[in-house]
């Protein structure tokens, strides 16, 4: 007897890639304000007499965790879970499977999130403008998040797909 062929996976709903997407929103957080504390505090690793003054490294990343955390999650839920998921299913980015939705679901992310981030210095360069570069540094990270989303959406879609195609055997 022949192994059944794997199915193709369907097109998933609107509801089920927002709530995807807010899954993956609150993962993305995680990773990325872990992520950025820990970076912040390289100086204090890197040179221990100049970190205790300021305080215990871990002290200080307990500290500023929760600020981290907020901050990431008001980056990441409001564009993954309300902007990224109808935006994937009308651009059909959602369909199909493997690299190339992989490869569709990131380049979108980058673009959304640098739009965010570019709209977000539109709104406040004229309160407080940035410095020489820190614009395109920051931009350049927010295409970055956009794209860790996209692969934690992605492997999360992967893993549903899984899922549905054993449960249909």
């Amino acid at each position: 007897m022949a192994p059944s062929p794997t199915p193709s996976p369907r097109r998933a709903s609107l509801l089920r890639l927002t709530a995807m997407g807010l899954l993956s929103s609150i993962i993305s957080a995680l990773i990325a304000a872990s992520t950025v504390l820990a970076l912040s505090d390289y100086q204090s690793y890197k040179n221990p007499i100049a970190g205790q003054a300021a305080g215990s490294p871990f002290q200080n990343y307990a500290d500023d965790l929760q600020s981290a955390l907020i901050a990431a999650f008001l980056w990441y839920i409001p564009v993954g879970t309300f902007v990224f998921p109808p935006l994937a299913k009308f651009l059909g980015a959602s369909t199909g499977s493997g690299a190339v939705r992989l490869l569709k679901f990131a380049m979108l992310a980058a673009l959304v999130w640098l739009l965010v981030g570019e709209a977000i210095y539109l709104v406040l360069s004229p309160l407080a403008p940035a410095p020489p570069g820190v614009q395109t540094h920051d931009l350049i990270m927010a295409a970055l998040s956009g794209v860790l989303f996209a692969v934690i959406y992605d492997l999360l879609l992967r893993r549903r797909d899984y899922l549905l195609g054993q449960r249909s055997r």
